[in-house]
């Protein structure tokens, strides 16, 4: 919806699908956010391509999940291949402990079409299209805003400002903020195709280390499929676009007369992040903060994980009177969990380069993978997520145990089997006890844990608790963050009132 501009809770610059699905985080937060994109109205775009069962528990907190998964595809499996057929690694898509798939393909513009329609919708957001910022200034309260449509200046103020930008982002150009390169820069053609009559293609997400060109197949639906090619050195990008090179190089699956193209588009797949993701109270979101190269699917997905993390932060200073510092810890918690995983991007490209070349020139795999390759692009991707330093708005004296966990919705399930964790936390903070928490906590602690909407929760008749989750409770009480990481945990050495106090002076 549009209205007057006024004073806003957020500005969210850039409205591709990063800030789409930041306006309606910060929506359920009832913060009043206004979002602003230069293009007229929409225009839908095709570069992301999968939802990893993270994202899909945001958006099914955020009561997207529903709406979106008819337009959802759950691939068979994920799989790298050499060009002779050899598979050389295959992960069955599974259900993962949040009771989602590990990982969903879909077609951008679909996706797109329906997180928009719900934006328009929202009273909490504000649209304002054909606006190009132009200037920018901030203090300790709030940033002004200068935006150009046309001949028209308009000048807007919002107590924090969110780029969500891209890649070449004017807000971080501004800010100065630097941004450190990892050495790695393939070009990519991107084709995705529509079948005009039945075809039996598998429904894979596949890497293909083809020893004259890595390819990917990615299936987003079951008539639309996805095709990335790596250009050849010297290759000119005008040419390889062109329709009869595009229909040599997909001939190995379908015919000229079985699709039509839906898409075309050059990308360069390089790995970049800056050295810090704000500066006052602007922050850098997804592509504005980084580049990642998106063999192991994570790009999209690791903008959403930023998103996870600031929304709650800012709400808790804005509707709660929270300290301004605790927004420092968005910086910290995030920038080292990145590099891992663009580390790990890049590994997973440097191993399709490697096993091509090894298939072309007769080599040994063992010998063509580099060590860094082998180590990084096997493992498993939501595992870097619980890596990292204990900075942020952790308790100090969290063991290494539960540093950076975050529990799964399926930690607590009900009688039916059903995960219900995140229905009981909602976006609050919580106290999860073995008995009534309030017996245990001093009254003052008390009273300010519950004027920060805090929830507790110590009821656990006719529910099922996972085996790691009541080993925490046979500890002591555990206080979990809105997005679910845990802050920490009590002990004897720790009692529960300690735990809270240190909290209380983080965020206070």
């Amino acid at each position: 919806m549009t209205s007057n501009y006024n004073q806003y809770d957020v500005a969210i610059v850039g409205f591709g699908l990063i800030g789409q699905i930041c306006a309606k985080v910060c929506s359920q937060y009832n913060l009043r956010t206004l979002v602003i994109d230069s293009r007229s109205d929409v225009e839908f775009s095709s570069n992301a391509v999968s939802f990893d069962d993270e994202s899909l528990r945001l958006f099914e907190g955020i009561g997207l999940y529903d709406p979106l998964k008819v337009f959802l595809n759950r691939p068979e499996y994920t799989d790298i291949v050499l060009s002779n057929g050899k598979v050389i690694q295959r992960n069955p898509v599974f259900n993962t402990d949040n009771g989602l798939p590990s990982i969903c393909t879909f077609f951008q513009p679909e996706i797109e079409k329906i997180i928009i329609e719900t934006c328009k919708a929202d009273e909490n957001i504000d649209l304002l299209f054909d606006n190009e910022l132009i200037n920018f200034e901030s203090n300790d309260l709030k940033v002004r805003l200068d935006t150009k449509s046309g001949n028209k200046l308009n000048h807007l103020e919002a107590s924090y400002l969110i780029a969500c930008d891209g890649t070449n982002s004017f807000i971080r150009k501004k800010l100065g903020i630097e941004t450190i390169d990892q050495r790695y820069s393939k070009n990519w053609l991107l084709v995705d195709i529509f079948l005009n009559q039945k075809v039996e293609l598998e429904n894979v997400f596949r890497q293909i280390c083809d020893d004259k060109r890595p390819t990917s197949h990615i299936s987003l639906s079951t008539r639309i499929h996805r095709f990335e090619f790596q250009l050849l050195a010297g290759e000119q990008h005008q040419k390889i676009i062109q329709k009869n090179n595009i229909q040599k190089l997909i001939s190995k699956w379908v015919e000229p007369n079985q699709y039509k193209i839906e898409n075309i588009s050059i990308h360069n797949f390089r790995g970049s992040f800056s050295k810090n993701f704000q500066k006052g109270n602007i922050f850098l979101v997804g592509d504005s903060a980084y580049q990642m190269p998106p063999f192991a699917s994570q790009g999209l997905n690791t903008g959403i994980r930023d998103i996870l993390n600031l929304i709650w932060k800012i709400n808790l200073v804005i509707n709660f009177n929270c300290n301004k510092n605790l927004l420092l810890s968005y910086s910290l918690e995030r920038v080292f969990q990145i590099k891992q995983t663009i580390k790990s991007s890049i590994a997973l490209g440097q191993l399709i380069d490697s096993l091509s070349m090894a298939f072309q020139k007769n080599i040994p795999l063992e010998e063509a993978i580099a060590p860094e390759a082998r180590d990084q692009a096997f493992g498993r991707r939501s595992s870097i997520e619980e890596k990292g330093s204990n900075k942020g708005i952790f308790s100090h004296s969290q063991n290494e145990k539960i540093k950076n966990r975050r529990l799964y919705n399926r930690e607590i399930t009900d009688k039916d089997g059903n995960g219900c964790l995140d229905k009981m936390m909602g976006n609050c903070f919580a106290v999860f006890s073995k008995g009534n928490i309030k017996n245990k906590l001093d009254r003052g602690i008390y009273e300010k844990l519950i004027n920060l909407n805090f929830k507790f929760i110590f009821d656990f008749k006719d529910l099922n608790i996972s085996s790691e989750l009541l080993e925490y409770l046979e500890q002591g009480e555990i206080i979990i963050r809105p997005d679910k990481k845990i802050y920490g945990l009590s002990s004897t050495e720790l009692d529960i009132n300690e735990l809270a106090r240190e909290l209380l002076l983080q965020i206070q």
